[in-house]
């Protein structure tokens, strides 16, 4: 016998006579390699490989009998005695961990002793193992499982079983296994596909009972592994009530192109029995669901996209088992294309659009609305300019077209013809030629006043006309049933008739907006430094001059014969259409004021060697707007319009955010509620009233991280910013805040758990007229984890106005490793349920799982 010692050296087995492996067999050591030229072995130490074609086996001990191209391997005990550096053997089609190995080059055999192994998100766990030429595994006494621990938490118990890599597991009898207790669930035999690829096969179906439907099979189908590329689902509920439904479902993806998935439901919903008076109903609800994306990388210049949410007004109500959705009463839907040409000024736009309310079963529907696009460009600019510039170089020309056709209607009309008789449509195209003017630029308060003179050209062409006429007569008698008075009644039709309308008018508009600054400084040593005030007044003027005589005439008069001829009534042909009548009857203009405003504050640091001042928003903006009508006439209406106001501001450090909106009016109105050109002080002796107004203000809180790494609470949403404002509120003006002397705001609380808080309220307040309408709600959503395993939420509202709540959710998730629990309450109201489930986390095992449920479509 012969030995030696080598060090991590990659020797080649020399072939013996007669043998017949393929390849050369390569290995090392870590520690030392021990050869026996008389027996033919090579054994291995500390840290061995030994590799031959598309097989590594890796352990602390490999001994390698190259006569019978035979190796053995095993781990070594530590300096604790504790075994490490197990065998790990890796081919082709697997890679498995074990005890004890022992494998034949030649035949491709094995026997492996208490071997794990991993099979596509499963674990296979064996006391003692063969491994075949053909690469399935024999076993005896095994354990499937998803749990990736070494004793795992359960396990499915294979009394014997066959593994084909890539393909399936079959077993004999086999039971579960949970928390090393066996149940009393045993099966006569075990299946689990093990496939790297999409197979086709049934949908078992889920199975309960519900009240008001009565037993049902639901999500029971085929599925269809199509290609690489895409899938198809179809499935199907039926309920002992007569209530049955239709899922079909694709999902696709084309690497580096687009990806997206398809959802079509009908169902027809049956509640009560046919043979009860009033109680049976019978509804046909559908539901279709597209979203799809392409990738930025197919095409940098165009872009298709799609998020489709259609749905019957009744189907969330009836089939959505998710209450986000069932409380929702808003849906909206996009189809878009978009294209743009790459150093051209010209792009286009496509895009079917969709809204919808399921409290008032309303749909919008815009199908299509397509634009075609030209930005501004300058025609007369010179390419190599010469000299000063020329005023007409800066003349700017542009170019906007729009295609839309417009649906109004009901959920229940949607596919009717009735649809198609209601839809506008229509074409618009604009080329407005301008030029700014700026005469004050070197003046620095009027340098941003402005003249626009521009030309404008406006196109329509729509498919219908407008025709007013007098369908008959109303009559007044006197005593002696003689006809005193005869009104015309008048009635209008449209008739099909593509028309194109168009118009060139002449604009000019001018502007100003300067901005005026305000600072305050403090004195004294505190903290608040300055306050500074910016104000940007704006003031503008539009005119476009009476072009009447010289444009087309689309409007009409229509006459009285009965009563001399009197005008009954004035018209446009095309009154109603979604762009109107391009001319305008008479000259136009209006006076445009705007004002807005921004408050900010200077602090200086509670730290004295830090100079830097600290900024504080007050009031990001409060803005005021309001118009003149310079061409009105009707002295019995104002010619002002309504003062609008809104603004916002967000406070300690951004986290609260506030913002108001409303509409002020200084007019009255007479019985008829229209305006009028009388003010409201001389009808009530109040300068102005508030017609309408919201307000919204919300704040969220969280743990945060410290530097100790414990989570450190916001409940005061953050002392700094609270002292700051306090400061500004004149509680210290001096700045005398030590932060080593006791909180204005009691004890700093330190949370050991992660938690998240966010409060929203909102109010709204309407007064058009006499009724004063308010409503005033409140949110509140949060969670927070007990522990890293277990974490509690909440979403609850309150309406103030009403003084109940709204629907509240409370849910409770429980991190079991392999495994999870849910468990999700509404405890009150017209959607009160439960619904508790623990399950195998792992897709695999996704129909392990034992759930309760008690669905709110009861309560209706």
């Amino acid at each position: 016998m012969m030995a030696d010692s080598l060090l991590s050296d990659t020797l080649v087995a020399p072939q013996p006579a007669g043998g017949d492996i393929d390849a050369e067999v390569k290995y090392n050591a870590t520690d030392s390699l021990i050869f026996s030229l008389d027996e033919g072995t090579v054994e291995l130490y500390g840290d061995a490989h030994i590799t031959y074609e598309d097989i590594t086996l890796e352990a602390d001990y490999i001994r390698y009998e190259m006569d019978l191209n035979l190796v053995i391997a095993n781990g070594m005990p530590d300096s604790t005695g504790s075994i490490v550096g197990n065998p790990v053997f890796t081919d082709a089609n697997n890679s498995f961990e074990s005890k004890r190995l022992r494998y034949n080059f030649k035949t491709q055999k094995g026997f492996i002793e208490e071997v794990i192994t991993e099979q596509e998100g499963g674990y296979l766990h064996a006391e003692q193992t063969k491994k075949q030429s053909n690469g399935h595994i024999h076993l005896k006494d095994g354990k499937y499982t998803t749990c990736d621990l070494e004793h795992p938490h359960f396990y499915i118990a294979l009394t014997k079983a066959i593994s084909m890599p890539g393909d399936k597991i079959v077993s004999g009898p086999a039971y579960i296994v949970l928390a090393d207790v066996p149940l009393p669930i045993g099966l006569p035999f075990g299946f689990f596909p093990n496939s790297m690829t999409k197979t086709s096969g049934i949908l078992i179906p889920k199975y309960g009972e519900e009240s008001r439907r009565g037993f049902y099979l639901r999500e029971g189908g085929y599925y269809f592994a199509m290609n690489d590329y895409m899938d198809l689902r179809v499935t199907g509920d039926i309920y002992t009530n007569g209530t049955w439904g239709v899922r079909v479902g694709s999902n696709y993806k084309w690497n580096y192109r687009f990806s997206g998935n398809l959802n079509v439901r009908y169902f027809k919903n049956v509640t009560g029995y046919k043979n009860i008076e009033d109680t049976y109903s019978a509804s046909k609800d559908y539901a279709v669901g597209w979203s799809h994306s392409q990738d930025s990388r197919a095409n940098p210049n165009s872009s298709f996209r799609a998020s489709v949410n259609l749905s019957s007004s009744s189907y969330d109500k009836n089939h959505t088992r998710n209450i986000n959705s069932v409380t929702r009463s808003t849906k909206q839907s996009s189809i878009s294309y978009t294209k743009s040409w790459p150093n051209s000024p010209f792009n286009m736009s496509a895009s079917l659009n969709h809204s919808q309310n399921s409290n008032t079963k309303a749909v919008y529907m815009t199908l299509p609305k397509i634009s075609l696009n030209m930005g501004r460009i300058t025609p007369f600019k010179r390419k190599s300019a010469i000299g000063p510039k020329r005023f007409y170089e800066d003349i700017q020309l542009s170019y906007t077209s729009l295609l839309e056709n417009k649906i109004n209607t009901y959920d229940t009309l949607l596919f009717t013809s009735q649809v198609w008789d209601d839809m506008k449509n229509g074409y618009k195209h604009t080329i407005p030629l301008s030029l700014s003017i700026k005469p004050f630029r070197k003046t620095p308060v009027l340098q941003s006043f402005s003249i626009t003179p521009s030309m404008n050209y406006n196109g329509m062409l729509y498919t219908k006309q407008k025709e007013k006429y007098i369908y008959d007569y109303n009559y007044e008698y006197d005593d002696l049933g003689n006809i005193t008075k005869q009104t015309a009644i008048v009635r209008d039709t449209l008739h099909s008739k593509i028309s194109y309308a168009h118009s060139l008018f002449p604009s000019i508009g001018t502007g100003l907006s300067p901005k005026v600054y305000g600072m305050y400084t403090f004195k004294g040593d505190g903290r608040l430094e300055q306050i500074r005030h910016v104000m940007t007044p704006t003031a503008s003027l539009s005119f476009v001059p009476d072009m009447s005589a010289l444009q087309p005439n689309y409007y009409r008069t229509l006459v009285d014969p009965k009563n001399n001829n009197d005008t009954v009534a004035e018209y446009s042909i095309y009154e109603g259409q979604i762009y109107g009548t391009p001319t305008a009857r008479g000259a136009s203009g209006s006076l445009n004021f705007s004002l807005r405003n921004n408050i900010e504050a200077k602090m200086r640091s509670k730290v004295d060697t830090i100079d830097e001042l600290e900024k504080v928003k007050l009031l990001d903006n409060l803005s005021l707007s309001t118009s003149l009508n310079l061409f009105h006439t009707d002295t019995l209406t104002p010619a002002w319009n309504h003062i609008s106001f809104n603004g916002s501001t967000r406070i300690f450090k951004e986290k609260l955010n506030l913002s108001f909106r409303g509409v002020m009016d200084p007019f009255g109105y007479d019985s008829l509620r229209t305006r009028t050109a009388e003010t409201w002080f001389s009808q009530t002796g109040k300068p102005i009233r508030l017609t309408n107004a919201s307000m919204s203000a919300g704040f969220s809180l969280k743990s945060k991280q410290d530097k100790s790494g414990s989570k450190a609470g916001q409940e005061d949403m953050d002392r700094e910013s609270q002292l700051n404002n306090r400061e500004l509120a004149g509680d210290d003006p001096m700045g005398t805040y030590d932060p080593n002397v006791e909180d204005y705001y009691g004890d700093y609380v330190d949370f050991d758990i992660p938690w998240s808080l966010r409060v929203d309220y909102s109010f709204s307040y309407r007064k058009p007229q006499d009724e004063v309408s308010i409503v005033q709600t409140v949110r509140a959503s949060g969670d927070f984890s007990l522990s890293p395993n277990w974490k509690i939420g909440f979403n609850t509202g309150y309406d103030l106005d009403k003084k109940q709540f709204t629907t509240t959710n409370l849910s409770i998730y429980r991190d079991l490793h392999c495994w999870e629990m849910r468990i999700s309450v509404v405890p009150f109201g017209n959607y009160k349920s439960y619904n508790f489930q623990i399950n195998a986390k792992s897709s695999i095992l996704s129909d392990l799982k034992y759930k309760k449920t008690s669905p709110w479509v009861d309560n209706f």
